[in-house]
């Protein structure tokens, strides 16, 4: 009895794992697969980006100018995502372990200094809700990019979706570039 409560309490997190991973894979890949549509685009065979989407019926037919479209937005959001991607691992090695990847010393200008403790407290503090954060916007954007390419398909009707993909993506590439500047 007891193991199969345990079971029963384990599949559901095994699901969103699993779940979880698919959707990191899939961000991760929207670079490449952007760059391969926009390609097929230019070179007159957008119906050979269908299949690369994957979630949509093989009968379905889109314009070059819009697979363009869908690429490059797969594209940006793709190399947003990469971004993100960097900033979290960024976070987990900088933030709770802050001190032993810091040797110190730690002066007055540091975030908690001058002690070791206060500065890997407030790493830690800082960083903590950007390794919750990110994932979630990461899923979001997953998300995002599925509904922009069933609407560029004619598979959905959503009217956000494609004001949504430009605000996001035109807040992605500000956002990545002010970061740039502070470097």
């Amino acid at each position: 009895m007891t193991q199969t409560l345990a079971n029963h309490r384990i599949q559901p997190l095994r699901r969103r794992a699993t779940t979880v991973a698919r959707q990191f894979w899939y961000v991760v890949r929207l670079v490449p697969t952007g760059i391969q549509a926009m390609a097929d685009a230019i070179i007159g065979r957008p119906d050979d980006a269908t299949a690369r989407w994957q979630q949509l019926p093989r009968e379905r037919k889109a314009s070059g100018v819009a697979v363009f479209g869908a690429g490059l937005a797969s594209s940006v959001l793709g190399l947003m995502s990469w971004f993100l991607l960097l900033l979290l691992v960024t976070a987990i090695i900088r933030g709770p372990f802050y001190g032993f990847v810091e040797p110190g010393p730690y002066g007055p200008g540091t975030w908690g200094g001058p002690t070791r403790a206060g500065a890997w407290a407030v790493h830690a503090a800082v960083s903590i809700p950007i390794i919750v954060l990110i994932p979630f916007v990461l899923r979001g954007i997953a998300a995002l990019h599925a509904a922009l390419i069933r609407k560029l398909y004619g598979v959905s009707t959503a009217r956000w979706v494609l004001p949504a993909t430009i605000v996001v993506c035109a807040g992605g590439m500000l956002f990545f570039w002010s970061w740039i500047q502070q470097l």
